[in-house]
């Protein structure tokens, strides 16, 4: 009992280190915003000021909306220490969005935001239309101001890249009222990204998607807001482009950017150089469109999974597309949801979206090879010096445990319009491929690697393993290849015009731990003690084109009876553990979005590509919007109840219950500011009740163990271990406002936000956590000059286990953005200072009473020794663009970081790129 306690305290402490060098190290600062626009480009950002492209394996947005089952995943891109994801949400029913971020970094370790349980406390925001955000104000008009509409007309139709707005302004600056213009796209402000003078205002804008756009240009001043002018145009695709913008284009070349760069960068005291190329072409002939793009640089390893990244998408029309290289497949929530893969993704959808089909094969995982240092022989003694025993232990280099080539092959089928009425089937199978790399599992193995692993080996070691080749062990053990094979169905209906919605998937998984060995044979059941058929076994290999079974599955289909007896007999039976489900009832009207949503999903259900998905619950959630004063006023409304031990196969059942709503106000007026607020209460328990008379009293919420008065039949009495009780509640709040106002001839776009957390555990001493944070975030465009200007503060406070470790962190950062010669030079610069300070204590036995020999009465306590560290971080970047014309740019981007406190490292990075643009 003792020695599994001490497991638990040392790794808690490891933990805790581990979790406070990344924080220390890199901290993320993230404004989320208060709303964010369905069917338009929504920017979130990520700054991290420490970070440099060496620490970046991968960064992923995790994503869901309305609290749906598991996330799903988006690459954010990375430049000078910040990721940016561009986000579109183009879901038609969903009211809200749940997010998290995960920076994966070359070292193996993982920085999230938020920082504590990301995946069960994810950043919420409401989601709003782009009309709602239309003005219902009376139209004012001002005669003193002319106008002359040069592109795009009213009622073209562009390619993407070929819009730009360019309008020419008339009128008699000394009569007219202070104050400024706004230009809108889409409701959307684009004034502080446009070039803008007295009397010209032009603008290109980036991403816009096909369909109908409406520009509007409003006059500003300090008590009204004018509508100069507001008209229509629509993006198309180039082929079916109507005309060009005043420059003139030519819709069937083809559109692009290639971007070429090279980077000097000193870190960690080493010099070394890097070299990157960026593409992105497309282009149409009639309803034919592609699209190309690849990114390259000269730092990719066979030791990383690919830095490197490229694909081509085809499209004909609506109906045909191919999706070849780095593609982002998404099957379904419970297979794979937006992971990168290399390979291919078609999809094939005829008959006016009657019969859908789609189909994906490649790479999740590439191979990296094991790198093996050799085996270290360590001998054991006896308290006079003789050696009692001697164990093998086969150790890797500094990161050097591989992985295999992990394959994917998956495909779905749907019959009829999801608009109406679709039933569709898929299926999935992942496997590792065990002949991808050298892999040692045993000294029979380790004899075919080179002899230079085992030269510390005599020849009586050398025997002894022959003779039993399992001595050999592999540090933290050795890669196992898995298997894994899902497969579902899926009904989509929907009615009143598709305002009322229902949609439903079930599925069914299989994995397989250790697919070594192949399938399980009659002589592998006999050895493990039972018997099958050969028929069985013949079952079991026509299987395996699926998955392999053997006795490594999560769970074996197979229930034994008799075990360990002569009459022991195997029979086949279905484990309703590995099932998953989700249905979701929708209602959408434009003032009230109801949903109901009631999701099951076993203990052994697993998707190797969609780790996200929460296993082992079940129950429901159900959410109300409703818009109230025109739109103005959001009010949101939900609950949730769920409880695991699905399958009863635990003694005890939690159960959790969250109130949720959100408040939030978005006025007509610019001078009023946008808020929202949130509230969230949840209380989770499992009825387990505390109890341990053993320990000292005042000690019971602190004890290792739990115990339980049982009295039989017979009427004896006797105390038994119980499993450990839960019982907490958590309240969260969290809100931000936005406002914009003009002060010193300068507009401002001012915003706050908020988050509080508290979780009180009632029936254990050290499971409270209590987080605070706060950011502020102020930009100011100037009047008078193209200047932009930045000014960003965080604050960040957090304790966990009651106070096992504290962290303060707190950021300032500040940049700005000016132009001039015309617009076509650009000087940007951004300064981040981050100071975080954390104090770990680890959670240990009372040495009062560790000694005894009686683990019962033993309670946990906080070490008296404080652990504190300091890592204080300046950034500061320096850069330039500059635009030799419409087609040539070159930018120039510095970085120096220096990192004081523990390992004092000074890094700075210098890159120039240049962009040509066709």
């Amino acid at each position: 009992m003792l020695s599994w306690v001490l497991r638990i305290a040392l790794l808690c402490l490891c933990f805790i280190f581990i979790h406070t060098d990344l924080r220390a190290q890199f901290t993320v600062q993230h404004q989320s915003p208060t709303a964010l626009v369905r069917d338009e480009i929504n920017t979130l950002e990520f700054i991290v000021p420490s970070i440099n492209q060496n620490d970046v394996q991968e960064a992923v947005l995790f994503y869901n909306f309305d609290q749906g089952i598991g996330f799903q995943q988006q690459e954010v891109e990375f430049r000078n220490g910040v990721f940016t994801a561009n986000f579109e949400i183009t879901d038609p029913t969903a009211s809200s969005v749940e997010y998290y971020f995960q920076l994966n970094l070359t070292s193996g370790s993982q920085v999230f935001f938020p920082e504590n349980s990301p995946t069960e406390n994810p950043i919420r925001v409401d989601i709003v239309n782009s009309n709602d955000e239309q003005s219902t104000e009376p139209v004012k008009r001002n005669e003193d101001i002319e106008y002359n509409i040069l592109s795009p007309i009213a009622g073209n139709a562009l390619a993407p890249n070929d819009v730009v707005i360019a309008i020419a302004l008339y009128y008699d600056i000394n009569t007219l009222d202070s104050g400024e213009f706004r230009l809108f796209i889409d409701n959307r402000d684009v004034t502080e990204l446009a070039d803008t003078s007295d009397y010209f205002i032009s603008y290109v804008p980036k991403d816009l998607k096909n369909g109908r756009h409406t520009i509007k240009l409003e006059y500003h001043t300090e008590s009204d807001v004018f509508l100069v002018t507001s008209w229509d145009f629509d993006v198309v695709d180039p082929s079916k482009a109507r005309s060009a913008d005043f420059a003139g284009n030519n819709s069937n070349r083809p559109l692009g950017r290639i971007e070429l760069g090279a980077r000097s960068q000193k870190i960690a005291g080493n010099s070394n150089d890097a070299y990157t190329a960026r593409s992105n072409i497309s282009g149409s002939y009639g309803i034919f469109r592609y699209s190309l793009n690849g990114f390259f640089t000269s730092q990719e390893s066979d030791r990383l999974q690919p830095q490197n990244r490229y694909g081509a998408n085809l499209q004909l029309g609506k109906w045909l597309r191919l999706d070849a290289g780095h593609v982002y497949p998404n099957i379904s929530r419970f297979t794979i949801s937006g992971r990168r893969i290399y390979g291919i993704n078609t999809q094939a959808n005829l008959f006016k979206d009657n019969f859908n089909v789609q189909f994906v094969y490649g790479e999740v995982n590439r191979k990296v090879a094991n790198l093996y240092s050799g085996v270290d022989r360590e001998e054991k003694t006896d308290g006079s010096g003789n050696v009692v025993d001697t164990t093998y232990t086969l150790k890797f280099e500094d990161l050097g445990k591989g992985t295999f080539t992990r394959k994917i092959t998956a495909a779905r089928v749907a019959l009829g319009n999801e608009r109406h009425f679709q039933i569709g089937l898929h299926a999935m199978k992942v496997e590792d491929d065990t002949t991808s790399i050298f892999n040692i599992r045993n000294f029979n193995t380790l004899l075919q690697a080179p002899p230079s692993l085992y030269t510390d080996l005599d020849q009586g070691d050398i025997q002894k393993l022959q003779g039993n080749p399992e001595l050999l062990q592999v540090q933290n053990g050795s890669v196992r290849p898995q298997g894994n094979f899902v497969a579902g169905t899926t009904l989509r209906m929907g009615f009143a015009q598709n305002k009322i919605r229902l949609e439903s998937e079930t599925v069914a998984s299989a994995l397989n731990n250790d697919i070594y060995g192949g399938t399980l044979t009659v002589q592998g059941a006999d050895d493990l003690g039972f018997d099958i058929t050969q028929d069985d076994a013949d079952l079991l290999e026509s299987l395996s084109r699926l998955i392999i079974i053997n006795e490594n599955m999560n769970i074996l289909p197979i229930r034994v009876k008799d075990f360990n007896t002569d009459s022991s007999e195997a029979e086949p039976f279905f484990p309703t553990s590995i099932l998953g489900s989700n249905t979701e009832f929708s209602i959408n009207y434009p003032s009230n979005n109801f949903k109901l949503q009631y999701r099951w999903v076993g203990p052994n259900f697993s998707s190797l590509a969609n780790s996200t998905v929460r296993r082992d619950i079940s129950g429901f959630t159900a959410s109300d919007r409703f818009r109230l004063f025109k739109n103005r006023l959001y009010v949101t409304l939900g609950y949730e109840t769920l409880e695991d031990n699905v399958t009863n196969n635990k003694d005890a059942t939690t159960e959790s219950n969250t109130y949720r709503t959100n408040l939030s106000w978005y006025p007509v007026s610019r001078k009023l500011p946008r808020m929202s607020m949130g509230f969230r209460f949840r209380n989770r328990e499992n009825g387990v009740t505390r109890f341990n008379p053993f320990v000292t009293p005042g000690f019971e919420n602190s004890a290792v163990q739990n115990f339980v008065i049982d009295v039989d039949e017979s009427g004896n009495i006797d105390t038994l271990v119980t499993p450990v009780p839960k019982e907490s509640t958590t309240l969260n709040l969290s809100g931000s406002v936005t406002q914009q106002f003009e002060l010193f001839n300068m507009i401002h776009d001012a915003s706050l936000s908020f988050n509080n957390l508290n979780t009180k555990d009632e029936v254990f001493t050290f499971g409270d956590v209590k987080s605070s944070a706060v950011s502020f975030n102020i930009t100011s465009r100037f009047n008078d000059v193209r200047l932009r200007t930045q000014l960003g503060l965080t604050f960040n406070n957090t304790e966990t286990g009651s106070g096992q470790a504290t962290f303060d962190i707190f950021g300032l950062y500040s940049g700005f953005s000016y132009f001039l010669a015309d617009g076509k030079l650009n000087l940007n610069g951004r300064l981040a200072i981050t100071s975080n300070t954390s104090k770990t204590r680890a959670l240990i036995v009372d040495p009062a009473v560790e000694g005894d020999n009686t683990p019962e009465n033993d309670y946990f306590i906080l070490d008296s020794n404080i652990v504190k560290s300091d890592f204080n971080t300046f950034v500061i970047q320096m850069g330039a663009q500059y635009d030799v014309n419409k087609f040539h740019s070159f930018i120039f981007d510095s970085n120096f970081t220096n990192v004081s406190g523990a390992g004092n490292s000074n890094d700075s990075i210098v890159s120039l790129r240049y962009l040509f643009n066709f």
